[in-house]
C-alpha cells in the first residue's frame, strides 16, 4: 500500500509542487483584514442568507447568486470564505493541468496569474471561482464533443454564468470553432451546448419563481446588464465602444479562419477561446484587473505555444490594459508585508493599515456596534464601507449594503422609510447625510452621538426607542 502511494507520487510529483505552491502563496490571504468592498458586500449577503433574508428581495447585490452562496457556507466569516477559494483554486489548477496535457510550465504560470496579487488573485472574486468551470467545459469539448457532450459542457457553462453573467459568453467560442472547421453539425452541436447553458440558469429562474423573487432575480442578473454595459466609458478610438470590440472579436475569428491551414487545430480553439474570453472580459469597460482572470487559461495556452504567439499576445494585451487603464498590485510587497508582521517587524495595526487607510477606523465601529447592541439587530450604514456588516456580525436595516446601490436603484425613498420604520439600532454616516433625504431629521430625532471615527459619525437609537 506504501509503495503504491509512493509510486503515485511520484508519478504526479510535478502537479504535487505547483499544487503545493497554490497552497503556499494562498495562505497569507487567510489572515488578510476584513477590507475589500465586494467581499464585505459578499459576506454579508452570505450572512443574511443564512438568516433567512430572501436574496434580491430582502437583501441586493448585481450578481448571480452563486458567490454569495459561498459566502452563506462561509457563514459570512472572511478566513472561511478565503479557505473555500483556496481549495476551490487547487482544483482549478488541477483540471487546467489536465486540459493543458500535463505541461508543467503552462500549469504553472496559470496557478502564478490566478493565485498572486497582480490580478486581484488572492480576493474571493467570481472569476477565480467560474474558471474551474469553464476549463472543465472547454476540456471536455475538445476531447470529445459528440451532442452529449456538447449538452454537459453547457451545463458547465450554465453554472458558471451563475457566478458571473460574461462567463457564459465563452459557450459561444466553440460554435464559432466549428464553423471555422466547416463541422456538417455544427448547428446540433450548438443547439445542445446551447440548451445546456440555458437549463442551470433556468432552474434557478424556476426556484426564484418559486420563492416570490423571480422580478428581482431577473433584474439583479440580467435586466441591469443592460445599463452595466453603458455606464463606463473608454475614450478609446474602436476598443472603447461595444460595437468596436464585436467587429474586433469577428476579425480575430476571420483570421483564425485564414490561419486554419497553417496552425493546429488547438491553436486556433484556444485562440477563439482567448479571443472571446476577453471580449467578454472586457464588457463593461470596467479597469478591475480581476476581469482579466477570465482569459487565463486560453491566454497560456497560447503563449506557450511560440515566441510568435507570446509576442503578439503580449502586444495586444499592453494595448488593452494602456486603452482601459487597467491597474495592478505588487506581489512582492504584498507578501513583504506580510511577513514582515509574521516576523514581528511590523505591528498588526500597521499590517491591517497597508491593505487600507480605512481598515483601523471599520475595525473601530465594527468594536462600538458589537459592544451596543445583540446578535439580532439590524443596524445602517450610508456610505460604501459594507465590511462594517461584515465585520459586527450584523444585517443591514435596508435591503442595499452600500450607497452607491441606493443610489443606482434611485431607492433613497425606499431606504428612508424602512428606516423609519425598523429604527436599526446604529446608524453610521459619512458626510453630513443630506444625499439620502430624510436621513438627518431621522437622526436628530431618534439617535444619539455615540462615537467619531476618523470622517464616519456613529449614532445610536436613544434607549427609550428600544
Amino acid at each position: 500500500m506504501v509503495s503504491k502511494i509512493k509510486a503515485w507520487i511520484l508519478l504526479h510529483e510535478a502537479i504535487l509542487i505547483i499544487l503545493a505552491g497554490v497552497v503556499f502563496l494562498r495562505v497569507p490571504s487567510l489572515f488578510e483584514p476584513y477590507w475589500y468592498g465586494d467581499e464585505g458586500i459578499y459576506l454579508t449577503i452570505g450572512r443574511a442568507m443564512r438568516n433567512g433574508v430572501e436574496l434580491y428581495k430582502g437583501i441586493h447585490d448585481n450578481k448571480p447568486p452563486l458567490i454569495y452562496t459561498l459566502a452563506a457556507v462561509a457563514d459570512g466569516k472572511q478566513f472561511w470564505f478565503k479557505f473555500i477559494l483556496m481549495l476551490w483554486s487547487v482544483a482549478t489548477v488541477a483540471v487546467f493541468w489536465n486540459i493543458s496535457r500535463y505541461r508543467v510550465w503552462p500549469t504553472a504560470i496559470f496557478a502564478l496569474l490566478t493565485t498572486l496579487p497582480l490580478l486581484e488573485g488572492t480576493i474571493a472574486n467570481a472569476e477565480l471561482f467560474f474558471l474551474v468551470l469553464t476549463i472543465g467545459a472547454w476540456g471536455m469539448l475538445w476531447k470529445k464533443n459528440e451532442l452529449k457532450t456538447c449538452f454537459l459542457a453547457g451545463i458547465l457553462y450554465g453554472m458558471a454564468t451563475l457566478f458571473k453573467a460574461p462567463a457564459g459568453l465563452e459557450a459561444g467560442g466553440w460554435p464559432l470553432v466549428w464553423l471555422i472547421y466547416k463541422d456538417k453539425d455544427w448547428w446540433k452541436k450548438s443547439f445542445w451546448l446551447g440548451i445546456g447553458t440555458v437549463l442551470p440558469v433556468g432552474l434557478m429562474a424556476v426556484y426564484f419563481l418559486g420563492r416570490g423573487t423571480l422580478p428581482e432575480f431577473l433584474t439583479a442578473t440580467g435586466v441591469k446588464l443592460i445599463p452595466y454595459l453603458s455606464t463606463w466609458r473608454v475614450d478609446v478610438p474602436i476598443l472603447g465602444t461595444l460595437f468596436g470590440r464585436i467587429m474586433l472579436l469577428l476579425g480575430w475569428v476571420g483570421l483564425m479562419f485564414q490561419l486554419k491551414g497553417k496552425l493546429s487545430k488547438i491553436t486556433v480553439a484556444a485562440a477563439v477561446w482567448w479571443g472571446v474570453a476577453l471580449f467578454a472580459a472586457l464588457l463593461s469597460g470596467r479597469p478591475y484587473p480581476h476581469y482579466l482572470l477570465q482569459t487565463a487559461p486560453a491566454m497560456v495556452l497560447l503563449v506557450t505555444q511560440s515566441w510568435i504567439w507570446l509576442a503578439g499576445v503580449g502586444a495586444i494585451l499592453t494595448i488593452v490594459i494602456v486603452s482601459f487603464k487597467f491597474y495592478g498590485y505588487h506581489d512582492w510587497a504584498y507578501y513583504q508585508n506580510f511577513l514582515a508582521w509574521v516576523g514581528g517587524r511590523k505591528s498588526h495595526e500597521a499590517y491591517m493599515q497597508w491593505f487600507n487607510p480605512q481598515v483601523k477606523n471599520n475595525y473601530e465601529i465594527a468594536r462600538i456596534i458589537k459592544a451596543g447592541s445583540g446578535e439580532g439587530e439590524r443596524i445602517f450604514v450610508w456610505g460604501d464601507e459594507p465590511m462594517i456588516y461584515a465585520l459586527s456580525r450584523r444585517l443591514p436595516a435596508s435591503k442595499y449594503t452600500v450607497k452607491y446601490h441606493v443610489k443606482e436603484f434611485a431607492a433613497q425613498a425606499e431606504t428612508i422609510e424602512k428606516l423609519a420604520e425598523t429604527l436599526p439600532r446604529y446608524i453610521v454616516v459619512w458626510g453630513n447625510g443630506e444625499d439620502l433625504p430624510g436621513l438627518t431629521n431621522l437622526v436628530r430625532r431618534e439617535y444619539m452621538p455615540e462615537a467619531r471615527v476618523g470622517e464616519a459619525e456613529v449614532y445610536r437609537l436613544f434607549d427609550h426607542r428600544l
